[in-house]
């Protein structure tokens, strides 16, 4: 089969791999669609040196696809179904993961489980991950999930409800899924962030305002803080880096609710936060995929109109070359077509 692989930072390559073969407990997809995100971004360049630990490496999380095989005790899945699958592995039997909250699943086998990869024809996936794509939902929708998944996970924790406000600071892929994901509970939503078409993207995507950028790393607090004067009761972080974290918290109101989704050290001491009675909440993935499903399904959530640009497995490294080079502020989503349904 033909896989992409990381031979270094920004070096990516598509090569023959035999097709895998699914064990227990596994199902082989047939990949059709594949949405890179940030943090594919973020592996593509090796930040930090924080994603690779040797090389070559295999790329991608956010797929659907189409079942080619099932391992030998795999049951209630059949080979021809339409799927996607959650971001995180689980063991499917602590008392989180009975619970439905598997993005916490406590055996500490899953604590740091194993990148999916599905930049390639064929990708092997634990059953437990999979989801069924329901009627209405093709293959592009159900390839970028990721994102919204995670916001609804936020809005969930924040015990946001129609009608609330929330502030989403950055505009990339989480960002603007983050948006479309609000907009679809009936939230008002202000967009922090873009220096170019994503934030026309956050505008069309619902948000009722939008502080545009007018380079990189500004400080637009300020303006920010304008559409809401004495700051913002919610805010979700989606850039994980330094700029959006001190932007978020410097935005929010005191007894505010902040979403974090990844990132570094926090702007502020433990004092800040006593001070200004402030809830933090982590985000870690999420288990809402059905939701999302769900709302994209009943016309609630649509994210094709932010695709830029869309290529074939062969041209995965002029996709991510677009996703990174000097055009990247202007690029919403980008689809990689894996293979044919």
């Amino acid at each position: 089969m033909r896989a992409a692989r990381l031979f270094g930072p920004g070096d990516l390559r598509i090569v023959e791999l035999p097709p895998p073969t699914p064990g227990p407990g596994q199902v082989l997809v047939k990949v059709v669609a594949y949405a890179p995100y940030g943090t594919d971004v973020g592996v593509y360049l090796n930040k930090q040196n924080r994603y690779v630990q040797a090389y070559p490496v295999g790329i991608g999380a956010d797929f659907s696809g189409v079942i080619a095989a099932v391992g030998p005790d795999v049951l209630g899945l059949e080979v021809g179904e339409r799927v996607t699958a959650l971001a995180l592995e689980h063991c499917g039997g602590c008392s989180n993961c009975t619970r439905g909250i598997t993005n916490l699943c406590l055996d500490p086998a899953y604590a740091a489980p194993p990148r999916q990869t599905c930049c390639e024809e064929f990708t092997l996936v634990s059953a437990r991950k999979i989801a069924r794509i329901p009627e209405g939902v093709g293959f592009e929708d159900a390839a970028m999930l990721a994102g919204a998944v995670d916001a609804l996970n936020a809005y969930e924790k924040m015990a946001l409800t129609r009608g609330d406000d929330v502030a989403v600071v950055g505009v990339g892929a989480m960002g603007l899924s983050a948006i479309a994901a609000a907009v679809a509970l009936g939230l008002n939503v202000v967009a922090v962030g873009g220096t170019g078409r994503r934030a026309d993207l956050a505008a069309d995507l619902g948000a009722r305002a939008v502080v545009r950028l007018k380079a990189h790393g500004e400080d637009v607090r300020d303006r920010a803080l304008a559409l809401s004067p004495g700051g913002h009761a919610a805010v979700i972080e989606t850039t994980a880096s330094s700029w959006g974290l001190e932007l978020a918290f410097a935005i929010a109101a005191p007894a505010a609710c902040v979403a974090v989704t990844g990132g570094g050290a926090l702007p502020l001491t433990s004092w800040d936060v006593v001070n200004r009675e402030l809830r933090i909440v982590g985000v870690r993935a999420g288990h809402h995929q059905e939701q999302v499903l769900e709302l994209i399904a009943r016309g609630a959530l649509d994210l094709k109109p932010t695709i830029a640009a869309r290529f074939a497995l062969d041209q995965a490294p002029e996709a991510f070359a677009l996703l990174t080079g000097p055009r990247a502020a202007d690029v919403g989503r980008v689809i990689i077509h894996c293979g044919e349904p």
